[in-house]
């Protein structure tokens, strides 16, 4: 497929920079514009090129250029009027005559009453002096004619076509449906972006070098040829059929590689009686629907867009929405596995029973919604989410990298005080699905959505963000960066910044130390990190390996880099508690230890550190005092951060400080609305708290995220059975039983009277799990009414020093233990805080 041919009259080509960057030059895109009636004038021209910080008409500044056409130059420009507006605007070259400059304006209103999520915005004609400028909605992305070049030069497969002829089909239809005819559709007016929507450019603006000025100056110079219908080229009014034969043209040749009548135009074609190739791929029914809007003759031609994708939706699989990952040339998108914020561990997936909880919603659910969001919109002001990045370095194994980017910046807004920032496990959530920014904000319950791009080669990164407002649809701001591996950390907190003033926030203090805490400039060293991260969200014993070993990695390249030593902490932690054996157990734990004080003597404010501490104290030493004082630190350090909230809430209610325990819980729902750990901490907080009903709302809320959380089940059969509803109680223990499930089963079907029963589950217990789960025993004899063998297993657990015994204080089954002497001289050991 020749590259040369069907090129968009001006695109906002961003030229390669001088580095090894593969950097194609569609790599960011602004819709280009056939204009018509143009008369050469010189001390009109753009074309001398504006200034960096020039004004246009008093109001646009110029920021950079970013392409240039035979018909004018295109620049970035941002409005001094409103903070954080951004456009880009095509500066002609040649001036227009009054007739064309008032069609032209009177096109460019028409297609500005079309909104719709797949046409590009365009703003207004202007004029400054002798200057004449469009001003347009500012996109990045690959045009179709570019993708097809660079990734699919024999077409592409049917079903990555198909997302993208449904998005420009429903496009079209809109604009049919308005009474706008587009007049020049082709692959060059179809754009991808870099968060993966389709969008269609210059709507009606190639008409004004037609109709009353067909016979004019113009002529046919907005046509192009290959794509227009047999009655374009004769140089009748355009209709709508027209674009549905332009749009079969670019189907064709999306799925074939070649146009459907190869070099000839419809006049050529008709002439010489050439018939449309069927294609293979297609159905007999497809081809013909195909064919009918490719009729050279518009009475023979499909009616309507509806039809054309009616007809070729035949045997088409459920629609998958083009994710940035074709745009990059097919890189497979992967579900986001669990990960939270900081890092891929958190208190609960240290759990005996949550190790396998995934945190993807299930399809057969709707998201839970955060409070207050499900009839109304009105997210807080300064809130925002942060979508995963897209890879765009055409290497799959590259995931890792922009994923963990994203993450790393997410982190660094997070540490705004005035900024509430969605949690990464709910942000992630969406990544390689169809929902469009305005459902995540609002899923979310955020005012604005940042999103962007990642291409790396070598030691050299580029990066696109923008962001975008939720609530009107507009793009706030956005850039391109291009640097150095190794300024990676200062360019994360560069973007956090910029984020932070398009968002009118007060900084404070030294912003970028601030966001640099606890990193490295070593790029070899934060390769390693984000490896390490990866392995982490995997959830198994080989992935927590691979984890220890890539942090290692990390610290022997960058024995400063106080966030590898913390993120190895919690994994030995992790590690100690759930894989370890026999004396192997108190080894991991004290190499948790050493490596949380190391992170912290490295970086003594740095929350990643206390975030560890507070694991080995509250898992490993048992010290739950020095657990709480590790915990408030890190609170202090990033009270917006859901993975601390979540943790420290719970660990709050545990302590018995049930109120300020609570509210962080809650507060971590809000911020995380779509994982389910978030929601099954607040429901353990809620029964410990003994508020049952509420826990079993909680319950049904992780079960709708997630329906194979087993614990979920457990934990509201228990309270259920704390309200006596013995019944409900012994229906959810059974619904997916585990090993905690035993224990619900055990005190229910004893309370019920079958006793048998409950001696059976018990026996089941012990023979899985043997000593190990001492505390578990003792809650069952001690709803059973047995103390002494309750307190006997107590004196087991403290033995083992089981990390269970950080809810012995609050927990309700142990309530019938508390006014005896042995169990109150264990709360004393246990150095609970006051």
């Amino acid at each position: 497929m020749s590259k040369e041919r069907d090129r968009a009259p001006l695109s906002t080509a961003i030229p390669p920079p001088e580095s090894e960057l593969d950097l194609h030059p569609s790599a960011c895109w602004t819709s280009g514009l056939e204009v018509p009636r143009l008369q050469k004038s010189a001390d009109a021209a753009a074309g001398d090129g504006l200034a960096i910080g020039q004004m246009l008409s008093g109001r646009y500044r110029i920021e950079r250029e970013l392409g240039e056409g035979g018909m004018g130059v295109v620049y970035l420009v941002s409005d001094q009027q409103v903070v954080g507006e951004i456009f880009a605007v095509k500066v002609l070259k040649e001036a227009l005559d009054p007739e064309a400059l008032q069609l032209l304006r009177e096109e460019v209103r028409q297609t500005r009453k079309l909104s719709h999520p797949n046409i590009v915005d365009m703003h207004s004609v202007n004029v400054d002096g002798k200057r004449l400028y469009v001003l347009m909605e500012y996109l990045e992305g690959k045009t179709l004619n570019t993708l097809m070049d660079e990734e699919f030069g024999r077409g592409m497969s049917f079903s990555h076509a198909w997302p993208i002829i449904e998005d420009v089909g429903a496009a079209l239809g809109y604009a049919h449906d308005h009474n706008v005819i587009h007049s020049d559709l082709k692959p060059a007016n179809v754009l991808l972006t870099t968060s993966g929507k389709t969008k269609l450019l210059d709507f009606g603006i190639a008409r004004v070098s037609r109709g009353p000025l067909l016979h004019k100056r113009s002529g046919l110079r907005a046509l192009t040829h290959a794509y227009a219908s047999y009655e374009m080229l004769k140089g009748e009014e355009a209709d709508r059929r027209d674009d549905i034969y332009s749009f079969a043209c670019v189907i064709y040749e999306m799925l074939s590689g070649d146009r459907p009548f190869g070099e000839l135009n419809a006049l050529e074609a008709r002439d010489v009686g050439t018939r449309v190739p069927p294609l293979a791929m297609l159905t007999q029914g497809q081809n013909a629907a195909l064919a009918q809007a490719l009729a050279f003759n518009r009475a023979a031609r499909t009616a309507s867009v509806e039809n054309l994708v009616s007809g070729l939706r035949a045997d088409v699989a459920p629609r998958a929405h083009p994710t940035p990952a074709v745009v990059a040339g097919i890189i497979a998108a992967t579900a986001a596995a669990v990960g939270l914020t900081y890092f891929a561990l958190d208190k609960l997936w240290l759990s005996r029973y949550s190790v396998t909880v995934q945190s993807q919603t299930s399809s057969a659910h709707q998201p839970v919604f955060p409070a207050g969001t499900s009839a109304t919109f009105n997210p807080p002001l300064h809130s925002i989410a942060v979508l995963p990045f897209v890879n765009m370095s055409g290497d799959k194994n590259q995931e890792y990298f922009s994923d963990g980017l994203s993450e790393e910046l997410l982190n660094d807004l997070a540490r705004i005080n005035e900024l509430q920032v969605a949690a990464r496990t709910s942000a992630f959530s969406f990544k390689g699905k169809d929902t469009d920014i305005a459902t995540i904000a609002r899923r979310l319950n955020v005012a604005s959505v940042l999103e962007g791009s990642v291409r790396r080669s070598g030691q050299t990164i580029r990066i696109t963000a923008q962001l975008n407002n939720a609530v009107t649809g507009f793009h706030i701001w956005s850039q391109t960066f291009d640097r150095d591996l190794g300024d990676v950390l200062q360019l994360q907190a560069e973007i956090a910044t910029e984020v932070a003033l398009a968002l009118k926030i007060r900084l404070l203090g030294d912003v970028a130390t601030r966001f640099e805490l606890g990193g490295t400039r070593n790029p070899a060293a934060f390769d390693a990190y984000l490896r390490a991260m990866q392995a982490s969200w995997r959830g198994d014993e080989n992935g927590l390996q691979d984890a220890i070993a890539a942090w290692t990695e990390a610290i022997r390249l960058d024995p400063g880099y106080a966030g590898a030593f913390a993120g190895r902490s919690i994994a030995y932690s992790a590690y100690a508690g759930t894989f370890a054996h026999g004396s192997a157990i108190r080894e991991f734990f004290d190499k948790a230890h050493r490596d949380a004080h190391q992170a912290l003597t490295l970086t003594p404010e740095f929350v990643g550190g206390y975030l560890a501490l507070a694991d080995y104290y509250e898992n490993g030493s048992l010290d739950f005092a020095q657990a709480s004082k590790a915990y408030d630190r890190a609170r202090t350090l990033a009270p917006g951060d859901a993975h601390v909230l979540r943790n420290s809430g719970l660990f709050a209610v545990e302590m018995g400080h049930t109120e300020p325990g609570l509210t962080a819980l809650h507060r971590a729902v809000v911020l995380d609305p779509m994982n389910p750990l978030s929601h099954a901490a607040l429901m353990m907080g809620l029964y410990y708290s003994r508020r049952y009903q509420e826990a079993i709302v909680a319950a049904a809320e992780v079960i709708t995220l997630n329906s194979d959380f087993q614990w979920a089940y457990g934990y509201r059969g228990l309270a259920h059975y704390g309200l006596d509803d013995l019944e409900r109680a012994r229906a959810s223990c059974e619904a997916k039983p585990d090993d905690f499930g035993r224990v619900c089963l055990a005190v229910t079907y004893e309370k019920l009277g079958r006793h048998a029963d409950a001696e059976a589950q018990l026996a089941k217990y012990k023979a899985r799990s043997g000593d190990s789960e001492a505390y578990e025993y003792a809650r069952i004899y001690a709803q059973w009414g047995n103390v002494p063998k309750a307190l006997e297993w107590l004196d087991t657990a403290i033995r083992l020093r089981n990390s269970d015994l950080e809810s012995l204080k609050s927990d309700p089954l142990m309530d019938p233990l508390r006014t005896e002497p042995r169990f109150q001289a264990i709360e004393r050991e246990l150095k609970f805080p006051d």
